[in-house]
């Protein structure tokens, strides 16, 4: 009690206060919310690039194994019309269409294609390593993961592979130039690209760069799905890494 002097008056919250106080925390959240997505796609892009350095280690192993031959692909191969924007394919299933280029290599059990040897011969173990964090289309690591438990299945990863150099040559340590693009994130079509801003690329020196031309000019020819558009994409690389 307060019996010899006036007691000191307790001021509580009010109302408008609660109500100040909740705006001012929105405002705070929406100016922050953007940083947040900046934040997780910056890290999404730097494990899209480990990835790609995983696989260009596991090409290299590879290439020490087998006289110097990447991983081939019959998507690319000569005796073949050349498709390259499907070489996403880590696995062709008996019953595809494209079964047949394997001449008889494949069975019941499907066919191993282009990096996706990198997992069936062992170089690469984990299939979470096909698989960009930031892709938004089809054939993202949720959708595929059944065709992975599958013995005979389709399975499409996030990442595009030239299976060559620009100048045919199919022996890693023979490609010229050598800052030529090999590996990229998908350039399958316009709707796999992985980022909105551009794209993780692996050369022929097994060094990663990040492309950011997303120019009209590449974006209409990813939105094209013949071969002549993709082999040029690749060169739009080409030019863009061997200037680095």
């Amino acid at each position: 009690m307060c019996s010899d002097r006036i007691c000191p008056v307790r001021r509580a919250f009010t109302l408008i206060d609660v109500l100040v106080t909740m705006v001012v925390i929105g405002v705070l959240i929406g100016i922050m919310l953007p940083s947040m997505a900046v934040v997780r796609e910056t890290t999404r892009r730097v494990v899209c690039s480990s990835n790609i350095r995983q696989m260009g280690l596991g090409i290299s192993m590879f290439a020490d194994d087998n006289h110097g031959m990447l991983p081939s692909t019959v998507f690319v191969n000569v005796g073949f019309d050349r498709v390259p924007n499907e070489t996403t394919r880590l696995r062709v299933a008996a019953g595809s269409s494209y079964s047949s280029r394997f001449n008889g290599r494949g069975d019941n059990t499907g066919s191993w294609d282009g990096l996706g040897l990198l997992y069936h011969e062992g170089y690469l173990e984990t299939p979470g390593v096909f698989y960009c964090p930031s892709h938004q289309g089809e054939h993202g690591l949720k959708d595929q993961t059944e065709a992975w438990r599958e013995t005979d299945s389709d399975i499409f990863g996030n990442y595009q592979f030239r299976g060559e150099g620009p100048d045919g040559n199919t022996k890693l340590f023979q490609i010229v130039p050598r800052r030529a693009a090999i590996v990229s994130d998908s350039i399958r079509s316009e709707s796999d690209l992985n980022h909105e801003s551009g794209m993780n690329i692996l050369r022929a020196d097994l060094a990663v760069f990040w492309f950011s031309e997303l120019t009209p000019e590449v974006r209409a020819l990813l939105s094209s799905d013949d071969s002549a558009s993709t082999s040029r994409v690749w060169r739009e690389f080409d030019g863009f890494v061997s200037g680095g």
